[in-house]
């Protein structure tokens, strides 16, 4: 079985269950496959940091980006936000060394780098619940979804049929200019499918929209690609795991929808409220 089939094979599968339960009514289901998703994601680029002689702290990790994502879990008052237990969290690492056999001189390393995958993946991830419980946030999500599916699929088609011309090739040799004509022209069209199906689009979205959105989210989401593509590169690793056959790893799945899921969190706040 090739890789195209095992990819195709593996979102007929994925995609059917993440968009059951985003649009299920009772939200948690949801919630606790995102927090599921973003720790996985978090172990994985432990895996990678560890593989490197690192030494992440991994409970103490968990545990501050739990710090961070349980907020939004729970939707508790604006008196306290998810983001408001970063310092927390960076006191959790620090301090553990107090109770640790861990030489000294690991420190600053070990915190830097755990701390780093903790504010990575508990800042960006928490978008992801924002978005949930925005009025009519499953809708919003799919659109999400939809964007940034669209990109990946535009650009890998894209770039494998035309692609003459490197967009980025310290970071990701096989990124190139006409992938990324590629996946616009999908995010674009996907988007545009979307709008004219869905009655809630019409009225949450104008065409201006479309066309902004499917530019910022194209950007963003290959943005967040190349970014992932930076950190493994930095860690020597081609994918992050293997969680998901012909995919890669979870954080190779949530790469651009980690950017993209902010800037659309952020457009709908000022633009659409």
């Amino acid at each position: 079985m090739g890789p195209l089939t095992k990819r195709i094979l593996v979102a007929l599968v994925a995609i059917p269950v993440l968009l059951f339960l985003t649009f299920w009514p009772w939200t948690a289901p949801f919630k606790v496959l995102a927090v599921a998703g973003l720790g996985l994601a978090l172990l994985e680029y432990f895996n990678l940091a560890d593989a490197r002689k690192f030494k992440t702290l991994r409970i103490e990790g968990i545990l501050a980006l739990g710090f961070l994502l349980f907020p939004w879990v729970v939707q508790l008052p604006a008196l306290w936000t998810g983001h408001d237990a970063l310092p927390l969290g960076l006191f959790l690492l620090t301090l553990s060394f107090l109770w640790s056999s861990r030489p000294l001189k690991e420190m600053v390393a070990s915190v830097s780098v755990t701390f780093f995958g903790v504010a990575y993946f508990g800042v960006f991830g928490a978008y992801f619940f924002r978005l949930r419980d925005l009025p009519g946030g499953a809708w919003h999500l799919l659109w999400l979804y939809i964007a940034t599916w669209a990109y990946d699929t535009g650009g890998y088609f894209g770039g494998r049929w035309w692609g003459k011309h490197h967009f980025a090739p310290l970071a990701s040799p096989k990124k190139s200019i006409e992938g990324c004509v590629g996946g616009f022209l999908l995010t674009l069209a996907g988007l545009s499918i979307l709008w004219k199906l869905f009655p809630f689009y019409a009225q949450e979205y104008s065409l201006g929209d479309v066309a902004a959105l499917a530019a910022l989210l194209s950007l963003f989401g290959q943005l967040g690609d190349l970014v992932e593509s930076i950190i493994k590169r930095s860690l020597s690793a081609k994918d992050s795991g293997s969680f998901f056959p012909g995919h890669g790893g979870v954080f190779d799945r949530i790469d651009s929808l980690l950017f993209n899921a902010p800037i659309l969190f952020y457009y709908l706040i000022l633009f659409k409220k």
